[in-house]
């Protein structure tokens, strides 16, 4: 007996409702997260199938965008994040990242990840792009973020938009791994702190603004590139791995947040080469 007309209808939109849901649904919030331990409030060594399954959300167009990969150099699993230049656009820009926390979030705080950024698919340019920044909801441009640009890692912090500092921190070094260590006072006056350790080294030591006057910001890893959304660049594919994602309170500290096989001591910033 033939289908009637709707169920014919019906079948052929069927594939496009199905990829529709998938996507969409990877914006939303994740299940309630488990308490990690001590002073940690997450911790993601990336082993399981799903990547960041305890992060506050996922902002991702398209089934490539994270996927749970092989760790480069072994030792494991990694979480790998692809952005497209012609991906779908994700809460109005070119991105594929996570929100690691939002509501946790408090006034002093530590944060730290592995990055490795494979030679052949993160090719040197100009245009530059976020791999880690704390966003302040409706307030445009994050008020800190790491960013690369033109073979270089680049912390940019400040309370005013259109004056934040730019600070070298070193080269994007390929097919190898960097751990990255943050530690802040969130605050839009003097009273702030943002210091950084790239492979144990001290690369940033800041005293002042480094948030804009408002609600402490969400932490997001991942890449986000802004310039994809309106033109075209020298490359049209970003890949990097992140691992071992971690968050701490203000109880925390450097020797807690590193997972480096010795913990760095907390010197003060130094003017040459930081690795």
């Amino acid at each position: 007996m033939p289908l009637p007309q709707d169920y014919k209808l019906l079948y052929a939109l069927l594939p496009i409702l199905l990829s529709a849901f998938i996507i969409t649904s990877v914006y939303q919030d994740q299940h309630k997260r488990k308490p990690a331990l001590g002073n940690l409030i997450f911790a993601d060594d990336m082993e399981s199938r799903r990547p960041f399954s305890e992060a506050h959300r996922l902002e991702l167009g398209a089934p490539h965008s994270l996927t749970s990969a092989s760790r480069p150099g072994g030792g494991g699993k990694a979480a790998r994040f692809e952005l497209r230049q012609n991906d779908p656009d994700v809460k109005g820009s070119r991105r594929a990242e996570v929100t690691v926390v939002k509501d946790e979030v408090e006034k002093e705080m530590w944060y730290a990840y592995d990055v490795y950024f494979p030679a052949a698919d993160f090719v040197d340019e100009d245009d530059d792009e976020v791999i880690n920044q704390w966003y302040q909801s409706g307030l445009g441009t994050p008020s800190a973020s790491i960013r690369s640009k033109a073979g270089r890692l680049q912390f940019r912090v400040g309370g005013d938009a259109d004056a934040r500092e730019k600070i070298d921190i070193g080269p994007v070094a390929k097919d190898t791994w960097l751990r990255i260590v943050v530690h802040m006072v969130h605050a839009s006056g003097s009273e702030g702190l943002t210091q950084a350790w790239v492979n144990g080294k001290m690369v940033v030591d800041r005293k002042g603004a480094n948030m804009y006057p408002g609600d402490l910001p969400k932490w997001k890893v991942g890449i986000y590139k802004s310039g994809w959304a309106s033109e075209t660049t020298t490359t049209n594919k970003r890949v990097l791995f992140l691992d071992n994602v971690r968050v701490g309170n203000a109880s925390a500290s450097l020797a807690e947040i590193y997972t480096g096989p010795t913990p760095p001591a907390q010197q003060a910033a130094q003017q040459e080469s930081p690795y």
